[in-house]
């Protein structure tokens, strides 16, 4: 089996509340068998990256070039080959973006091939194994968090929302920061806000809190840790610049409530183990449609293993990257919690973009035993919404 080429699908819905668009990689084979991925990037930037014919170097051509006639299998030295290419302009950012969508789709393409679901091709070669492996094996469920945005502005708007996801199936829900709400107004109101998300939660679920780099000192962010620590928040996520690796530690070292980052543009294990090391997290989050795909997702599992921290797959609103998480977490130790998107607001190019679709059940999400992900495009969607990158 060879692949033949690597395809841009742009998908946008102008009438959609949030997500808009979406952009899906599609990876195909001369044998007849697809794989599909995602990324968190424009289509125009990914299609740039894959299609480009601009650089005729050995080192820079466009990424679909450098896949043209290989084998779909050899999934971890294709990824070793594309980065190589990219070692002028793509090391990090964009580029590892575009890649981690054409990784996935070569998961997913192994995966067919063998007639093997993801997670058992991961389980044979995990390099991060427990003494208790063999009783348990990879989990059948996992557990997913709805990220709830926007969250409100008020107790009253928040309470509301996040209800809707846990009356949704989701034992866990993240409040977000956003304007004239949480991390935007003053610790009085983000106490307020916490509060009102903690009862909506429930005493026995967990709630997560996101600040999206909203505060600009520790000092500030320490403050407000303090008056929410008594809403036992799983974690607090992004609460300062992410550059700011000092004062990670720094907040790290004052606070018991767990501190996680990985979002924002994070990719590669070189940058999460300055994350780890310098910024002395406790939670870690590759984002599973931008960080690197499955494969380096899971080298940075296991580095976080080692140093006994937490990786949660960041996944705002990209359901094959979910789909993708749903496999790692399956049988990374370190990782209880995957990210998913809530049910509302409504956007097809979520809720419709897979089939079948993924929702939980009972606060858990079932592992597919199908071949591969597991799911395939919804060829309806994509004739509805597809259009050109732009």
């Amino acid at each position: 089996m060879k692949i033949k080429e690597v395809e841009v699908i742009p998908l946008y819905d102008p009438n959609a509340e949030m997500v808009k668009s979406t952009c899906v990689i599609r990876v195909l084979t001369d044998e007849g068998i697809e794989g599909i991925g995602q990324v968190e990037l424009p289509a125009m930037i990914a299609k740039s990256f894959i299609k480009t014919k601009e650089w005729e170097s050995y080192w820079s051509p466009g990424l679909e070039r450098i896949l043209l006639n290989e084998d779909p299998l050899n999934v971890e030295r294709l990824w070793q080959k594309m980065y190589a290419s990219m070692w002028l302009y793509g090391r990090r950012g964009a580029g590892i973006a575009v890649l981690t969508g054409i990784d996935t789709a070569l998961w997913d393409i192994k995966g067919k091939l063998l007639g093997r679901p993801v997670y058992d091709l991961i389980w044979s070669s995990s390099s991060v194994t427990r003494v208790d492996d063999d009783l348990f094996g990879p989990k059948k469920k996992v557990k997913p968090y709805a990220t709830v945005y926007p969250s409100g502005n008020t107790p009253e708007e928040v309470a509301q929302k996040i209800s809707l996801a846990i009356g949704r199936g989701f034992h866990a829900a993240k409040l977000e920061e956003q304007k004239d709400g949480f991390g935007r107004v003053s610790a009085e109101l983000d106490e307020e806000l916490v509060a009102a998300a903690r009862d909506a939660v429930g005493e026995s679920n967990d709630l997560m809190v996101d600040v999206q780099y909203a505060w600009q000192d520790y000092s500030k962010a320490l403050e407000t840790i303090r008056k929410i620590e008594k809403y036992r928040p799983y974690f607090v996520e992004a609460p300062l610049p992410p550059d700011s690796l000092e004062a990670y530690a720094k907040l790290s070292s004052h606070t018991d409530v767990k501190i996680a980052l990985g979002d924002g543009g994070f990719t590669t294990r070189y940058e999460f183990l300055e994350i780890m090391d310098k910024g002395a997290v406790d939670v870690v989050q590759p984002s599973s449609v931008r960080s690197g795909g499955i494969t380096e997702t899971l080298r940075i599992a296991a580095m976080a293993y080692l140093r006994g921290l937490l990786c949660v797959p960041h996944c705002y609103a990209w359901k094959i990257g979910v789909a993708a998480s749903i496999h790692v977490a399956a049988v990374v130790p370190n990782m209880p919690y995957i990210e998913m998107p809530s049910p509302e607001p409504h956007s097809p190019l979520v809720s419709q973009l897979l089939t079948p679709d993924i929702e939980p059940n009972n606060g858990l999400l079932e592992v597919p035993n199908r071949p591969g992900l597991g799911f395939e495009l919804n060829e309806k969607t994509l004739e509805k919404y597809r259009v050109e990158a732009f």
